[in-house]
């Protein structure tokens, strides 16, 4: 199984929430389906064990979240610290890094926070907390955490989840497989198989729509993408001037409207098996986000991003990362290591 190389990690959670009568669930940034979904559902376990569970984010949460069911459980918290000191166990879901949870509140909230309390639940590429506190970190390579979460914890515990719950890990499922496009896992159509059994309704979860400015954001990019064959990519690079005339046509949160262009024009042109987006953060960053066309012979961004100078995690095939210096750079280094790792392969 899987999972075997967690059993010991897996006693040390189960021994904290045990122990633990007030909790606290803090989703990641950027706020999806798998970390809502996953969340809700974890708090509805534990209320069934008797637990008293907060569910809070220090990210403000996205206009296309604001329909998901249970949504207006999730408390957004901006600035304020909370009392850390309240809660047995402080639980993180669907994050690696530290940065993904508590953002610019990262060192107020690391000096307030007893790391012998937290648990991570994750299943992205192993970040700084599995290194910070590797006894509490289920980290493991499936769909999604909704998956890791159903088979490590709903499971075991044979309590029967109710349609509501099936709904959440479902959509979770969704959007983590990209409507099961992206790479395949382990247990991930068995696991879809239970949900529906349990009372997800396949078709409801699949009426997709999209924003009008989410396809207006897609006729901007696509005006403004590059075409580079010889690296089999395609980048939309946003400097500084055209991250404010984003701002202009879209408002400040203009990145909200990214999805559609991601899922139809990135990886899925034919002949370009990778799409990459350069973003200048206005603050002396660049953030770096890509999508890896899911067969044939291809290189792993993630490392090529690593080796250019960023911090960047997520999937093989889907993630992102950050960059300190101009956007200029930023583009020299990947194409650079773009050229290195394509001539090797």
């Amino acid at each position: 199984m899987y999972y075997l190389h967690l059993a010991k990690i897996l006693d040390n959670v189960n021994d904290l929430l045990n122990s633990s009568k007030n909790i606290l669930i803090i989703v990641s940034k950027p706020i999806d389906p798998d970390c809502i979904g996953t969340a809700l559902s974890l708090s509805w376990l534990l209320n069934k064990k008797n637990k008293s569970v907060d569910i809070i984010s220090f990210t403000k949460i996205p206009p296309e979240m604001t329909s998901f069911p249970g949504i207006d459980t999730v408390t957004y918290t901006k600035l304020k610290i909370p009392n850390f000191q309240s809660y047995n166990t402080i639980i993180l879901v669907d994050g690696c890094d530290w940065t993904q949870f508590f953002g610019d509140e990262l060192e107020k909230v690391l000096a307030a926070i007893d790391k012998k309390k937290i648990i991570n639940l994750d299943h992205h590429m192993p970040g700084d907390i599995l290194k910070a506190i590797p006894e509490t970190c289920l980290n493991a390579m499936t769909s999604s955490t909704a998956q890791l979460f159903f088979e490590l914890f709903i499971e075991p515990s044979k309590i029967k989840i109710t349609p509501q719950i099936a709904e959440y890990l479902y959509l979770a499922l969704l959007y983590d497989s990209g409507n099961f496009k992206y790479e395949l896992y382990p247990g991930q159509y068995c696991f879809a198989d239970k949900l529906i059994a349990a009372g997800a309704d396949h078709a409801k979860a699949m009426d997709i729509n999209y924003d009008k400015k989410e396809i207006d954001f897609m006729v901007w990019a696509v005006e403004h993408t590059e075409f580079l064959p010889e690296y089999k990519l395609s980048l939309l690079t946003i400097n500084k001037e055209l991250t404010l005339e984003l701002q202009k046509l879209f408002g400040k949160n203009w990145s909200d409207f990214d999805k559609f262009y991601k899922e139809t024009i990135e990886r899925q042109i034919k002949g370009y098996n990778y799409g990459i987006i350069l973003m200048d953060n206005m603050d002396g960053s660049i953030r770096v986000g890509w999508r890896t066309r899911n067969y044939g012979n291809t290189i792993s961004i993630a490392d090529l991003a690593c080796r250019s100078g960023f911090k960047a995690g997520g999937h093989r095939n889907a993630g992102g990362g950050k960059f300190e210096g101009t956007i200029e750079d930023a583009r020299e280094h990947l194409l650079r290591e773009f050229k290195k790792a394509l001539n090797k392969s």
